[in-house]
């Protein structure tokens, strides 16, 4: 017998493997023996035989020569005599060469390869690294075919080339050699390193067998039965069935379950098939089928170790469900549980031939999984820290190898995107791969197949130092400006600290996951890993049970990173934070000595970041901070720093002493501290930071500060008693803990949402309902904690029956509503029912319950229409029925959908029912709705981040009130109570908004100007000053005398375009009424706003006069007491009135519009209506030579340039071009055409030196190049680069292009509407369609037309443009801004085919025109198709936000009823609205009326061709439509008609005139002028008169005598006008 002599223990396994050696000829002869001496050696120590190791040998040299093959040699003497013999044929030149004969001559099945019987294939290149050919692809070949590429470099001239040519990492694969000395001792390294990589790629080529459980239904048909085992046979036939190989089980069920072969019965295939023969069903007739029971007992039994499971050593368990009909029990608790412990479940409800395909599909294919949330994650540095301890073992490694393997598999690997290390660590951390290291996907999976098993200690702490120092560097491929993430596994508690090693990388911007195993302690895994740890921390109680969270931390990864990445939350809890305008802080900042320096610079650190996010200043927030041990110490008061900057400062130089911890002594203190009081109560708050128990009592000094008003926050880290920090606080809601001080950066926003979402939830109106999940996947215990989430938002929220209303139902395969939004009004009752709540267990149907809520939202229901309306949907699972059709009904009615999803939700079909990623929130587990209850709350709050106008910051506002004699002191005080509020409501500073009084009767005198005080404190102080004068009520004079106070004498800012607003408070008519037009008119020529408040007595038609006819600015109240509450009505007006003006008033803006082959894939109409959307922008904006210029390029593979910003300088011409951009497809090459793209920004190009440079990126896929380094090219340029992706697009790589997530939007399809950031944020399009029914006499018809001809020019100058919208002012800051319309023509026959249509454009005076002298022989028709026509037509032309069809008819040639139906559809298909004029002579016109919708409160006045002023009545309705869409405004009163235009040229002169026309001169002026002239401009609405008694109809003189009248008449007219209201018609006396 013959005993093999291993020089190295690893080879002792390492017994299966080919390998060539490739020996390149630069080596040089005299070194060519020493590479026979090592492969002697190597050789000696392998095991070599035909079924075990296999060896061949290559010499390159001015050709390849095959030495020997892989079969040539099988036996170690015949071997060795062999390699003696090579001759040493001369320097080789070409490498890559010879690596691709390798590949084609020795790895094959002639070559003696068995590839393909799972062996192990190695080459092993011996080379100086220097090849004349390329080695990099044939070296990728090679290692692509499973082949691994070890390197040894003899005297290397060229490392790199070296490390081309070997699997990567470098140092496992690549040794370098420079002397027979060095051969000699790195030659038992190299055979280590070889056979640990033969054992270990053997295991990873191991064919993976599973134990498979047949669940038969006892019920099934025989035809089925007997096709069941014939398949089952077959599959057993076919598969390598054994004790060692697949294991097979079979069950069969009915009422009970009854086993008839367990995985181990049978230790071969002929004694299973035997089995499987005997087989025969057991059925129950009229029993229950209890598939639930039955999963509950497969759990229990099937797969243990005693019935033969193997899942502890890493085999798959399969359970295939064999059904005849649905369970008689509920089945998804125990089928989910199933799944939770890995096992896969497989239901065949009919039997058939494929299923084996269907088994080994799902078994072979899947071994590691990939998840799909990953793919937005295109930037991140990920180290996995891996327990390679003794106590693991070879089995269960091979177990983290697959897990690793899965997880990594998910990711976009490459160095342009994610990059990937590994750190093993037993007693020491060995670095495995660097994020340098890999530049292949696929290299580093199969490098993880053999990852390398150390053995030894535990040291966990020494692992996270040195993947700080060696991992998370620049030199080893770290990048600090992505997202840095490290994910520790392990499976013992650490024989070293890991508390502070673990610190410092959190600290060094690291965040840090881990996943424990068996006996690893939670406790220790707590304190290491992010916060909060539930986010962070995966126990598995073994290591088979690694696959059941293989998923849940992908997701977590992955959702994590890109949350992270694209953080707006700072943003929200600035905006929320800015409104906390006036309040006093104290910090009380634990000093004691157990706390380290670092840790107190966290504490400073969250302190100063504190600072930073509220307004600082003495009469705004105020700031003070007592740090304590043994005794307080006050470092600085309330009064001590007036500004944010030397506050920070302040906090920075504060030293750390050291001490024990008093903290009730410390509290005690603090009341003193704040009686620095200001002149009026403001909210009061201490944050207490504390690091242990309290040697002292605090719960008494606590409740003494509570009791004095202060709002008290515990923050407690690492051995806080948290009983303690309650007992502080005094409610749970203000206790917050963190295991780690540097963890007190992530708890900061839940504390500012906290103390900022009272401010901006104050007065927050609308509906909230909640949709909540029911079914039975959910535990009990979970359910709870999702009743305690709706409870804690409802908390937060301001409910009442004049507030927020609360509806709640839940879900699950039916839905049960709780309580409807009119039920309850207060908290108790609404904590109350949802305690109640009962937990349904079936199924979950979302898109049937989203369906059924949406009827609450209806005023029949309770629901507010005319109020904000939000749907929180909460679910923990994937919906069985469709969501994407009744989430869209919902949205379309206006309501805003959330969607939070838990453990295993879709996130994609979250955003299915939220329509954006922006209102989709993700968690792990039930634990995690409480990190989202703050968030959700501030939401509710805020739902329009960004559009809405929540606070006035910056404007000149002076009262002029009424202090008249009529009023009375108590009346009066509601005066004051009113202004207060409005003080209130508003941000007070010297650069900010300003305040004056002025008080009036008889007298008129200022109390204090806008230079006067620069502090809410004291604006509010002096109002509470005022008193009544007693006299009469001379409100033209207080106007007149109100107007100089608004120089710069005074403190106005009109100079530097600040907003200046008169605000008259007045409860009586004034006793000068003949000056209030003028001098309120003075007003509004010097750029000041007038806002009329009028109370009881007040005259309305006065206060309309003094706000310019303008109904918005016109505010009454019937009592005084009504007065104090009206501050909620005007608000949004005064906010809306102080915008500041748009900062692009000039600006240079390219669109580079992708028009790749995707983009009209799912549709041909994107790229249309993509350049209509672009159109839109375009005509949001002045564009002329002097304000906004406009390019235009297009890009896929190749970038376009389709016009530069010198090329064009009108909307109309930029317009013309943008309709006539050309599609031409291909692939998307973003990062190309941003490169091409910048020479739009040079000077040469239109690019204007000092002006706003802005690029607009619409794409809908990802890029196929990298976009990073060409997105910050772009914006080094200057340019502010917006992003806006349109379907799946990922935003990670948007924000690489933008730079910022503020200036990335992303919609869900090319008909979504989309905010623009810097333009107005509507556009409008206007489809005017006809409808002339040929079943008149000829005579009708053409009157019709007539009418038509007459009237339609005016209608349509009329409606070219909407003034005001969201009473936003123009770029002179005078003027309100005008947002012009497009308007299309359409024509259609009864068919809906085209008769006559143009496309969305401005005016054009030319196609008005042609429409006037249209024919149109067909027939026409108000019917079905005709709705359907512009329904299409709007989708697929329009991308405007607001659409309007406008239809002139004679009536509707359909059943009124199921147009109505067609009317709904166009509706929800995003049109706005549907408008209708009734031609002259109508069928039935108010039908006409049933079909529309959109038009707001006037939609009971009938619109028809002859009423007066029609272009005037259309404009109002679009008007109204327009500001509900764009400004969300749900009521707006329009103007009523102008004054009239200049008069007309007079008619010629005649001495004759009828006598007749003498006799009725007087009634026919209106008629009888001459030419009519200009429009005059359109004046807003006043108060409607009563109508006037109809007159006698009258006849028409000629033509001639008319002319005549009008030239005579025409000096008098206004005083007649005066006298008279005019109809085309009739005339009546006022």
């Amino acid at each position: 017998m013959v005993t093999l002599f291993f020089p190295c223990p690893a080879c002792e396994n390492a017994t299966l493997a080919d390998i060539v050696f490739l020996v390149d000829g630069s080596i040089g002869s005299d070194n060519f023996r020493d590479i026979q001496s090592l492969l002697n050696k190597m050789i000696k120590a392998l095991d070599i035989g035909t079924n075990k190791v296999r060896i061949g040998l290559a010499q390159d040299s001015d050709q390849t020569y095959s030495e020997f093959l892989l079969k040539d040699y099988t036996e170690k003497k015949s071997l060795l005599a062999a390699v003696e013999r090579i001759p040493y044929r001369g320097e080789g030149k070409k490498t890559g060469q010879a690596i691709t004969y390798l590949l084609e001559k020795y790895f094959t099945p002639e070559g003696g390869s068995r590839a393909n019987k799972r062996v192990p294939q190695i080459a092993i290149v011996i080379t100086d690294g220097v090849s004349t050919d390329d080695v990099v692809v044939p070296a990728q070949n090679l290692r692509k075919n499973g082949v691994l590429v070890f390197g040894i470099g003899v005297r290397t001239r060229n490392q790199m080339g070296l490390e081309s040519i070997a699997n990567r990492p470098p140092g496992r694969f690549v040794f370098s050699i420079d002397s027979f000395q060095d051969l000699q001792s790195k030659t038992d390294s190299l055979l280590q390193t070889v056979c640990i990589s033969m054992e270990d790629q053997r295991q990873a080529l191991a064919e993976k067998f599973a134990d498979v459980f047949f669940l038969v239904d006892s019920g099934i048909a025989q035809g089925q039965f007997v096709d069941f085992k014939s398949n089952l046979t077959k599959l057993i036939t076919d598969l390598d069935v054994g004790s060692s190989t697949n294991r097979i089980g079979l069950a069969q069920y009915g009422q009970q379950t009854n086993v008839e072969f367990l995985l181990n019965a049978h230790p071969s295939r002929s004694k299973t098939l035997a089995a499987v023969k005997r087989f025969r069903l057991r059925p129950q007739p009229n029993r229950p089928r209890n598939l639930g029971a039955a999963l509950a007992y497969a759990k229990a039994q099937f797969f243990t170790s005693e019935s033969g499971g193997r899942a502890h050593k890493g085999y798959r368990q399969f359970l295939v469900v064999v059904s005849g009909k649905d369970s008689d029990d509920s089945v998804f608790t125990e089928a989910y549980a199933i799944k939770s412990e890995g096992t896969t479940s497989i239901n065949l409800h009919t039997i058939g031939s494929f299923l084996i395909q269907v088994l080994f599909v799902q078994y072979k294919l899947t071994d590691y999984t990939s998840f799909t949330d990953c793919k937005g994650v295109i930037k991140a540095d990920v180290v996995f820290i891996v327990d390679g301890s003794a106590s693991i073992g070879p089995t269960n490694f091979q177990m983290v190898r697959t897990f690793l393997h899965s997880i990594v598999s998910s990711l976009d690997v490459n160095q342009k995107r994610v990059r990937v290390g590994v750190v093993t660590y037993s007693s020491t951390p060995t670095a495995q791969i660097y994020l340098n290291s890999f530049n292949d996907k696929n290299e580093i999976l199969q490098f993880l197949n053999i990852l390398y098993y150390q053995g030894g200690g535990t040291n966990t702490g020494a692992a996270l130092n040195f993947t700080r120092k060696e991992i998370f560097t620049e030199q080893k491929g770290s990048r600090k400006s992505v997202q840095q993430v490290a994910v520790v596994i392990t499976d013992g508690e650490s024989q070293d600290s890991v508390t502070e090693a673990a610190a410092i990388l959190r600290r060094a911007g690291v965040t840090l996951y881990a996943v424990g195993i068996e006996n690893a302690s939670k406790a220790e895994l707590e304190k290491m890993v992010s916060y909060p740890f539930h986010k962070h921390v995966y126990s598995v109680d073994s290591f088979k049970d690694l696959k059941t969270i293989t998923e849940n931390l992908q997701k977590t990864l992955c959702t994590n990173i890109i949350e992270e990445a694209l953080d707006t939350s700072k943003e929200d809890v600035k905006e929320a934070c800015d409104q906390k305008d006036e309040a006093d802080f104290f910090f009380l900042m634990d000093d004691s000595g157990s706390i380290g320096n670092q840790d107190f610079a966290d504490m400073q650190t969250f302190i100063i970041e504190f600072i930073s996010i509220f307004r600082i200043g003495p009469g705004h927030i105020r700031m003070g901070l007592v740090k304590y041990a043994d005794l307080p110490t006050k470092e600085f008061n309330l009064k001590t720093y007036s500004d944010a900057d030397k506050l920070k400062e302040a906090v920075k130089s504060i030293e750390h002493k050291g001490g024990d911890t008093k903290t009730g002594k410390a509290l005690s203190s603090m009341a003193t501290h704040f009686e620095e009081a200001r002149d009026r109560k403001v909210p009061k708050y201490l944050i207490v930071i504390t690091d242990g128990e309290s040697k002292d009592e605090v719960t008494a000094p606590a409740a003494d500060l509570r009791d004095q008003g202060v709002i008290i926050y515990a923050v407690g880290v690492s051995k806080a008693n948290q009983t303690q920090l309650q007992e502080i606080a005094g409610d749970q809601t203000r206790t917050f803990f963190v295991q780690n001080f540097d963890a007190l950066k992530s708890i900061k926003n839940d504390i500012f949402r906290h103390i900022c979402s009272p401010d901006i939830c104050k007065d927050i109106l609308g509906d909230v309902f909640f949709l909540t999940d029911s079914s039975e996947s959910i535990s009990d215990e979970d359910y709870k904690k999702m009743k305690n989430f709706m409870k804690s938002v409802i908390s937060m929220s301001a409910v009442g029956q004049n507030e927020l209303h609360v509806g709640v139902m839940q879900f699950s395969s039916n839905f049960k509503l709780e309580f409807p939004l009119n039920q309850y009004y207060s908290k108790e009752e609404m904590w109350k029912a949802i305690d109640n709540m009962k937990h349904i267990k079936e199924g979950t149907l979302t898109g049937n319950a989203i369906t059924e809520v949406s009827k609450y939202f209806k005023e029949t229901s309770g629901g507010r229409s005319n109020l904000r309306q939000w749907l929180i949907v909460i679910t923990d699972g994937e919906s069985q029925d469709s969501v994407i059709g009744p989430a869209a009904a919902l949205r379309a009615k206006g309501v805003l959908v959330y969607a939070i999803g838990v453990g295993k939700a879709i996130t994609s079909q979250l955003v299915e029912i939220t329509d954006s990623s922006e209102r989709v929130f993700t968690e792990s587990n039930f634990d995690g709705l409480k990190d989202l209850e703050k968030k959700v709350a501030l939401k509710l709050c805020d739902p329009t981040r960004g559009k809405k106008c929540k606070k006035t910051e910056k404007a000149d506002i002076i009262f002029l009130v009424d202090g008249s004699k009529s009023i009375g002191e108590t009346n009066f005080k509601s005066m004051q109570t009113f202004m207060e509020s409005i003080v209130n409501q508003t941000t007070v500073g010297k650069d900010l908004t300003r305040f004056g009084v002025i008080r009036y009767s008889t007298r008129v005198e200022s109390v204090f100007t806008l230079k006067d005080h620069d502090s809410k404190q004291k604006v509010l102080a002096q109002i509470k000053e005022l008193e009544l004068l007693n006299e009469d009520t001379y409100t033209s004079k207080a106007l007149k005398y109100s107007l100089d106070f608004f120089n710069e004498q005074h403190g106005g800012r009109k100079a530097l375009k600040v907003p200046q607003i008169l605000m008259v408070i007045t409860d009586g008519e004034a006793t000068d009424p003949y000056q209030l037009k003028p001098n309120s008119d003075a007003l509004r020529n010097n750029g000041i706003t007038v806002i009329s408040i009028g109370v009881k007595d007040a005259n309305k038609t006065q206060l309309l006069t003094m706000a310019g006819d303008d109904p918005s600015k016109v505010f009454y109240v019937d009592n005084f007491k009504a007065l104090e509450t009206l501050y909620k009505n005007i608000s949004s007006i005064l906010c809306n009135s102080t915008k500041p003006v748009c900062e692009k008033e000039k600006a240079d803006m390219v669109f580079l519009l992708d028009y790749s082959s995707s983009i009209n894939q799912l549709s041909n109409d994107n790229h249309e209506i993509m350049k209509n959307f672009t159109r839109d922008v375009v005509n949001s904006f002045e564009v002329s030579k002097e304000y906004v210029h406009v390019g235009v390029a297009q890009f896929s593979v190749h970038t376009r340039r389709e016009f530069y910003l010198n090329e064009y300088f009108s909307r109309e011409d930029v317009n013309a071009q943008i309709k006539n951009l050309g599609y031409e497809g291909g692939n998307t090459h973003i990062g190309q055409a941003l490169n091409e793209v910048n020479e739009y920004f040079y000077t040469s190009k239109g690019s204007r030196s000092g002006i706003s440079k802005n690029l607009i990126l619409i794409t809908d896929g990802d890029s196929q190049d990298d976009v990073e380094d060409a997105g910050q090219y772009i914006r080094d340029l200057g340019v502010e680069v917006f992003g806006i992706g349109v379907g799946d697009v990922h935003d990670l790589e948007l924000l690489q292009i933008t730079g910022t997530p503020e200036r990335l939007f992303n919609v869900r399809n090319f008909n979504d509407k989309n905010l623009f950031p810097f333009a107005p944020a509507c556009s409008i399009d206007i489809a005017i369609g006809f409808d002339f029914s040929q079943r008149t006499r000829a005579s009708e018809m053409l009157m019709r037309i007539s009418n038509l001809q007459t009237f339609l020019p005016d209608i349509v100058h009329s409606i070219l443009e909407v003034k005001g919208l969201c009473c936003l002012l123009a770029s002179n800051g005078k003027d309100f801004l005008s947002v012009g319309a497009n308007i299309s023509f359409h024509v259609v026959d009864d068919g809906g085919r085209i008769l006559y249509d143009t496309d969305f454009e401005p005016y054009n005076e030319a196609v008005v025109q042609k429409v006037l002298t249209l024919r149109i022989p067909e027939s026409t028709a108000f019917n079905t198709a005709l709705l359907n026509y512009f329904k299409e037509r709007f989708k697929t032309k329009s991308g405007a936000g607001v659409k309007v069809a406008l239809i002139f008819s004679d009536g509707l040639d359909e059943d009124v009823m199921k147009l109505e139906h067609e009317s709904e559809l166009l509706r929800q298909s995003g049109v706005s609205a549907l408008l209708t004029v009734a031609l002259e002579g109508a069928r039935k016109p108010a039908e006409l009326q049933m079909v529309e919708f959109g038009r707001g409160f006037g939609y009971q006045l009938p619109i028809h061709i002859g009423m007066p002023s029609i272009g005037n009545v259309i404009l109002q309705q679009i008007d109204t439509v327009s500001n509900r869409e764009c400004c969300n405004v749900t009521c707006k009163c329009s103007g009523h008609e102008g004054i009239r235009g200049l008069p007309g040229k007079p008619g010629i002169k005649i001495l004759l005139l009828h006598p007749f026309v003498l006799s009725v001169t007087a009634l026919f002026v209106w008629l009888l002028q001459g030419e009519r002239g200009p429009p005059g401009p359109s004046g807003p609405q006043g108060i409607q008169g009563c109508s006037g008694y109809r007159g006698q109809k009258v006849q028409y003189g000629s033509r001639q005598y008319q002319k005549v009248l009008g030239g005579l008449l025409q000096p008098k007219m206004p005083d007649f006008m005066a006298s008279f209201h005019f109809s085309p018609l009739y005339v009546t006396s006022r």
